[in-house]
């Protein structure tokens, strides 16, 4: 029952576990029919309507709640009191995934309060321009690229913020500036972390050069400026660990900001991708993705961490969901498929005869283990991250986890056939 409330919306995974469910009590129905009286029919209809009617209070009670807390976010007076309230939707979120294990409804959240958080913190960025005497803030367009640009948001989401320009003056470096401290401030830029910022055509420039910038100065992007003076104007911020990477570009997603100009930074991508995509760049980054090791190694042995705080534990998110969400990626790209989610990814696959039936559907039960794991993991030990230790493995996840694997391994076995083979 958890499983079908927490089905919202009409993506194939809610849809398909819903259909599942449907069926299950059918046949639980049917055989319940099929031996009892009247009276113990009207009995079990009464105790499943019960059932139904506590799990749609409970719903309400959680539409209220996340509710109040967005309102917070809306009146909080400065981004440090958002990070309290993000604590507090985590928690609630949290407790509604341990009751629900629906890893789209806590992606789809953590989404929602990803971008409330954004919203309210460039509010506040602003406002600070404005009580300095820095002017209103300039045309801009903000987007992400990473789990936000998958749309699978989840406890501690990786993102990478692009902050463009329509005209290059000193009050848009002045609004880049306040934007970062807002930012760190409100917790969505943790440690060096950096907001790349710069004009349409300086991100066309990095787009076409497709190798790491040089590193800028952040000590001098965050100097001290009075109200009244012309900030220098700083180089383009790089993108930290910059490289010709895949998800930089095929994970775009415009936010906020002037939407003409962010449709014009995603069509720069988009143009981009389709030049190098049978380029020797693509293809050398594609055969490492489609290469990468998996958690299971020789003999159906697990891969664990030899050392440090996990050791012993399997690294789920390096050696499954990202080969998984780097080789979906990497095929995506090759047949002309362009931004969307892992989810979305299989489904246009095998729109296009990419994929099979059956594989499509164990790549999708395989995200769902995924993503499910690292969730768990995000609970457990409050870092991002998947982690399992296999010794706490019953039989049944242990042949759910190698199965999910095992529909990795194939899912890379296809793309070698289809992007290496060729050459």
């Amino acid at each position: 029952m958890p499983m079908l409330l927490g089905s919202k919306g009409s993506d194939i995974m809610q849809w398909r576990a819903s259909v599942e469910l449907v069926e299950r009590l059918r046949e639980r129905l049917d055989r319940k029919w099929a031996r009892s009286t009247a009276r113990e029919a009207e009995s079990f209809l009464g105790a499943v309507i019960a059932s139904v009617e506590e799990e749609l209070s409970y719903e309400s009670q959680l539409d209220e709640e996340l509710s109040s807390l967005h309102r917070s976010i809306r009146e909080a007076e400065s981004p440090l009191q958002l990070q309290p309230i993000r604590g507090r939707y985590h928690e609630v979120v949290t407790a509604h995934f341990r009751r629900r294990s629906s890893v789209l409804a806590l992606c789809g959240a953590c989404c929602s309060l990803h971008d409330a958080l954004l919203a309210r913190a460039i509010e506040l960025a602003e406002e600070r321009m404005l009580q300095l005497g820095q002017g209103r803030a300039p045309i801009y367009a903000l987007l992400v690229s990473g789990d936000r640009g998958r749309e699978e948001e989840t406890l501690h989401g990786n993102n990478r913020y692009l902050l463009l320009h329509e005209l290059d003056s000193p009050r848009f470096f002045l609004f880049s500036r306040q934007l970062l401290l807002s930012f760190r401030e409100a917790g969505l830029l943790a440690g060096e972390e950096m907001l790349w910022h710069g004009s349409l055509l300086e991100w066309r420039a990095l787009l076409a050069d497709g190798r790491e910038p040089r590193e800028a100065a952040g000590g001098a992007f965050l100097a001290p400026v009075t109200p009244f003076d012309i900030a220098p104007r700083p180089e383009p911020q790089p993108i930290q660990d910059w490289k010709w990477r895949l998800e930089a570009m095929a994970d775009l997603r415009f936010l906020t900001g002037y939407e003409p100009l962010g449709a014009q930074a995603l069509s720069a991508a988009a143009l981009c991708i389709k030049e190098q995509k049978n380029r020797d760049p693509f293809m050398q980054v594609a055969r490492r993705v489609i290469t990468l090791p998996l958690a299971l190694g020789r003999f159906g042995r697990w891969r664990l961490v030899r050392s440090g705080e996990h050791k012993g534990e399997i690294d789920l998110e390096e050696l499954a969901l990202l080969p998984m969400m780097m080789t979906l990626r990497a095929m995506a790209v090759q047949a002309g498929v362009h931004g969307g989610g892992s989810v979305q990814r299989v489904r246009a696959l095998l729109e296009r005869g990419a994929l099979d039936v059956d594989l499509a559907d164990r790549l999708l039960k395989a995200f769902q283990c995924f993503m499910q794991l690292r969730i768990e993991s995000e609970i457990r030990t409050e870092q991002g991250g998947a982690f399992a230790n296999p010794e706490e493995f019953s039989l049944e996840r242990d042949q759910r986890i190698r199965e999910a694997v095992e529909a990795v391994l194939s899912l890379q076995k296809i793309a070698y056939q289809k992007m290496v083979g060729q050459l």
